[in-house]
């Protein structure tokens, strides 16, 4: 009797992966997901309101430098903490920052969680690393960054509470209180028991492990730093408090699991929030409102040119199942 290992093994994968009506199949499927991915953006897009967009836009330039450097932020340490797991040869800007960027549009114009679905896919694909390094390190990456966020956020949440100003959060959007209370669970239940029981759950060494959980957190503060300039450029007499209430807010967000479209959950949570802003509600409007359709064209365009990428390269030479020895049937 064959084993379940037998069903799956190399030699079984490679003659898949070289059976020609099988790729044509696969790059298909993966061309209407294309297709699919950049109707859905641009219907988001259409829902702003292109009209309105294009006239809420702000005029000054700094404004979309600062957008272009958070949209960029993430992918760019993303990919500088893989390769610190999987080295210079595997994670380079030539060969990964695409897969990266587009790692960021399923996470944020899509659903949470569906970038590392994919990025684990395309590791399997264009590189030389092992199926269950691939799989543990994008989960270890997963939960290192989750605790640089939560312990932040917690921080931040705590603050505002000792100065009275949570409640402005709830206050504004009483669906709040549930994304609070998800957040203080994940941060003072979950949290500690992920330190404590870290050798159990995280696979990369410990020295790995504080690399990568510091590039997340630094990439956190950075595009924090990013998003608050960028709305001071628009609004510079509205205090740093304010916009720091606004981040906490984004930042709690981002803890609710398998959210749809985050980008533009932000747009709306700020427009929710714009009554406590001293400043004409045109202006705070036509800025969230600009912000949010910047994030879906940028989500677009994005999606588009790595797909040029991803779909021209098709299966690595790199690809690990093509280099396994051909392993025979074991019996049982």
């Amino acid at each position: 009797m064959k084993t379940l290992k037998t069903l799956i093994s190399f030699k079984t994968l490679n003659e898949i992966e070289n059976n020609r009506s099988i790729i044509l199949l696969g790059k298909g499927i993966q061309l209407l997901i294309v297709v699919a991915v950049a109707i859905f953006l641009f219907n988001k897009v259409s829902e702003i309101g292109w009209s309105d967009v294009w006239e809420a836009l702000p005029q000054n330039p700094l404004y979309y430098l600062f957008f272009i450097a958070m949209f960029l932020t993430l992918p760019i340490f993303e990919m500088i903490a893989y390769r610190f797991m999987w080295g210079a040869d595997e994670i380079n800007v030539r060969n990964s920052l695409y897969a990266f960027i587009r790692k960021r549009v399923y996470n944020f114009a899509v659903l949470s969680y569906t970038g590392e679905a994919y990025i684990a896919l395309w590791a399997r694909r264009k590189t030389k690393v092992d199926r269950k390094t691939v799989f543990a390190n994008v989960k270890d990456s997963t939960i290192l960054s989750a605790v640089a966020s939560n312990s932040f956020t917690i921080l931040m949440l705590a603050a505002f509470l000792i100065t009275g100003q949570l409640s402005v959060l709830i206050d504004a959007d009483p669906d709040y209180k549930v994304y609070l209370g998800l957040t203080f669970f994940v941060g003072l239940i979950i949290l500690p028991l992920i330190i404590k029981f870290r050798n159990k759950i995280i696979a990369l060494d410990n020295q790995v492990a504080k690399k990568v959980f510091l590039v997340h957190l630094s990439r956190l503060i950075l595009m924090l730093l990013f998003q608050a300039l960028q709305w001071t450029v628009v609004l510079p007499d509205v205090p740093f408090s304010t916009w720091l209430l606004f981040l906490t807010a984004q930042l709690v967000l981002t803890r609710v699991p398998f959210l749809p479209n985050t980008d533009l959950l932000y747009v709306g949570l700020g427009l929710t929030l714009a009554s406590y802003i001293d400043a004409p509600m045109a202006v705070i409007a036509g800025m969230f409102l600009a912000s949010g359709a910047l994030f879906q064209i940028a989500n677009l365009l994005a999606f588009i040119f790595t797909s040029f990428d991803d779909i021209k390269l098709g299966p690595s030479a790199h690809n690990t199942l093509s280099q396994q020895p051909t392993q025979k049937a074991e019996v049982t």
